[in-house]
């Protein structure tokens, strides 16, 4: 509705999403082979970060070299490195649902980072999606 105000981030309840980012090979910025996915909002109150419980990429059209992709967080969007959320980069030149294994270590991304999709190299044709679960409640 037009006029309506805007609520605090603080003022949210606890986060369980799932968000889904379709990526194709000229999305990728080719100096630094990365995509800028999601920020992590800072909140006053209900936790200070997100813990991400599940990568799931769908590769839709094959890179015909052997890169790979991984989800990384950092601080600034334009990182072209950071803490892995995977324990290995998934191919991209298998056609098909490629799931993930967490790495429990880094898969808390701190208020004020980026989660960003990361390439091995330049995409000359990949497409695909990225399917990323999180929370922001704390076990």
């Amino acid at each position: 509705m037009p006029g309506e105000p805007i609520l605090p981030v603080e003022h949210y309840p606890d986060d369980f999403q799932v968000v889904s980012i379709a990526f194709f090979h000229g999305m990728l910025n080719t100096s630094n082979d990365i995509i800028p996915l999601m920020y992590v909002e800072p909140r006053a109150t209900n936790g200070t970060g997100i813990v991400v419980d599940s990568i799931t990429y769908g590769i839709s059209v094959v890179e015909s070299a052997a890169d790979t992709i991984e989800v990384i967080h950092a601080t600034t969007p334009q990182a072209t490195t950071g803490l892995s959320l995977q324990t290995a980069t998934v191919p991209l030149n298998v056609l098909g649902t490629a799931t993930t294994t967490i790495n429990t270590s880094n898969n808390f991304v701190p208020a004020g980072s980026w989660l960003i999709l990361k390439a091995s190299a330049d995409l000359g044709q990949a497409h695909g999606c990225v399917t990323i679960r999180f929370r922001s409640r704390l076990k």
